[in-house]
Parts: C-alpha cells; sequence; structure tokens
C-alpha cells in the first residue's frame, strides 16, 4: 500500500522524506493537485516528482494519484484524534473538519458502550413521575444543559438551570421529595457543585451523577452515576478548548429526553406540536402588529 511505504520511508533520501511527510499530512488537498502544485509546496520540482512516484513502483504521477486519494481516507479517518489537542497549525480547514468529525464520532461511540440501559430506564421513571428538574452545573456542563431544559420545557418538563453558581443552593433547598436532581460534573469535584450536593445528600434528595471521573465526590454521593469515558484533560492549560466532553455530556442528556419522550411517544407528540402551534400562532400576531418582528421560528 502506497500510504504504508509513505509512513515507513524505507530508503528516501532527506527530499523525499519531506514529500512523504506532506503528503501524509496534507492528503486532502493533493488529490486536486498537479504535480506542479505538488513540486512548489514541497519545495522539489516535478521531475522529482516523478521520480518518487517510480519508487513507489508507480509508472507516473497520475496512477499515484489516482491511487494515493483512494487509500488516504481510510487512513485519515483510522488515525487516533487527541482529545486535548484534535489539529495542529499545519491542518487545511478540511482536515480539521474531518478530524473534528471523527473525534465527536468516536466519543460518542465511547459514550454509548458504557450505557447500563436497566439504570436509564430507573431514571427516566422518576424523572417522569417527578415534580421538577433541578440541574447543578458550572461552566461547559451547563450550556451543554441549557439544550435540555429547552427541550424538556417543549413538552411540558419544568427544568431548573442557571449559569450562575450563586443559585445553585437555592436550588437544592428548594426541591421537594419527587424533585430529579441532576448533577453535571466532568471532574466531580467542583466546589459549587459539590457544596450543592452536600445540601442534596442532608435532604436524601434523589441525585443522578453525570460525570467523567469514578472516583469522584459527585460518583461516590449521588445514588445513579452516568459514567463518561473521556480522554480529554480537566485543565484548559493542557488543552485547546473543550471538545469530547461537551459531546459526551450533550449525547447523555439527548439520550436521557429521547428516553423520556418515548415512554409516551404518541402524548408527547401531540403535546409539541400544540405548544409549537401556540407559538406559530403568537408570532404571527406579532408580526401582523409589528412588520419588522422576525420570530423564532425564522432566524
Amino acid at each position: 500500500m502506497i500510504i504504508e511505504k509513505l509512513m515507513r520511508q524505507t530508503d528516501f533520501t532527506d527530499v523525499e522524506k519531506s514529500i512523504a511527510d506532506y503528503l501524509l499530512q496534507n492528503g486532502y488537498e493533493v488529490k486536486n493537485m498537479s504535480i506542479s502544485d505538488l513540486a512548489k509546496r514541497t519545495y522539489s520540482s516535478p521531475a522529482t516528482i516523478t521520480r518518487f512516484c517510480r519508487k513507489l513502483d508507480l509508472d507516473g504521477y497520475k496512477k499515484f494519484q489516482i491511487l494515493f486519494n483512494s487509500e488516504y481516507d481510510a487512513f485519515a479517518t483510522e488515525s487516533a484524534v487527541d482529545a486535548n489537542y484534535p489539529f495542529s497549525g499545519n491542518d487545511s480547514f478540511e482536515q480539521i473538519a474531518r478530524k473534528l468529525a471523527k473525534l465527536n464520532s468516536d466519543t460518542i461511540s465511547k459514550t454509548i458502550s458504557g450505557f447500563d440501559y436497566n439504570q436509564f430506564r430507573r431514571i427516566v421513571r422518576r424523572i417522569s413521575q417527578s415534580d421538577m428538574v433541578n440541574i447543578f452545573s458550572v461552566g461547559t456542563s451547563a450550556t451543554v444543559a441549557m439544550d435540555f431544559q429547552q427541550k424538556m420545557l417543549r413538552f411540558g418538563h419544568i427544568v431548573n438551570l442557571s449559569l450562575s453558581s450563586c443559585f445553585l443552593p437555592g436550588y437544592a433547598l428548594a426541591g421537594t421529595e419527587r424533585t430529579v436532581n441532576l448533577v453535571i460534573s466532568q471532574s466531580g469535584e467542583n466546589r459549587d457543585v459539590v457544596e450543592s450536593l452536600r445540601l442534596l445528600k442532608k435532604r436524601k434528595a434523589y441525585c443522578v451523577g453525570i460525570t467523567a471521573t469514578p472516583d469522584s465526590t459527585v460518583a461516590r454521593m449521588c445514588q445513579e452515576v452516568i459514567l463518561v469515558e473521556l480522554e480529554e484533560e480537566r485543565s484548559y492549560t493542557a488543552k485547546i478548548d473543550t471538545f469530547a466532553v461537551y459531546s459526551a455530556f450533550h449525547f447523555v442528556l439527548d439520550c436521557l429526553f429521547s428516553f423520556l419522550y418515548k415512554m409516551d411517544y404518541e402524548e408527547n407528540e401531540k403535546l409539541t406540536r400544540e405548544k409549537a402551534s401556540i407559538i406559530y400562532e403568537e408570532n404571527e400576531k406579532l408580526i401582523k402588529k409589528n412588520p419588522d418582528f422576525i420570530s423564532s421560528e425564522k432566524r
């Protein structure tokens, strides 16, 4: 295989090693490059590229291009993506997009492989019988939870969530025996979240933890724990930003919502349509009164 030969670089000159490295790093761009373009990018010459192709047992650049393109996509897809630094400064836009897509796909596959569906049934049953859901999270976890909150509200479930940590103790004290408390933290040790969790435990409240750390305070103190396996560092000093944890937590919450919705699918679908119809009608009234008003449906 061409990719294997490019990686091994057996008997390659320094110039040929440089060409091989460029091809492996910029493969998606090569499919549209002429031999002259590739020569310029690798600071070589068309004659050097031709000799390079012959060293790969190919009779010319066109044949190389066809075979290389057919192999490269699989090579790029199979390559592991670093969750902390999923792309580099040398990557093209297409490479970055494909790497992020692979990281997202790998994260979700790893997350779903650890699912305990009996556990999900217990949690969803409690949510269906609850008077409200209180979410305890800060930072990235809280922004992920906002989407869950919006989905739940659209079919009639009260979900309390605040991006300000000062509200968390209030939610902990305001819940009832029927309240479901979702505690979301990658480290499971966030100070504000843990302090609220201690209040919840004193009140013997029902708590569901979602965390990436099995030996954390959140994991130890919650009745139910959904563990998410991640290779992403907690500290922002050790990564570009949050990618994997966002995908994993968002997927877990999407599943919780969908499992709950499925429990009474026909009734929930009817309720969703009714609410959507009411929102649409109110928007239309506003548009008639104010032609410059842009409804949320059209944004």
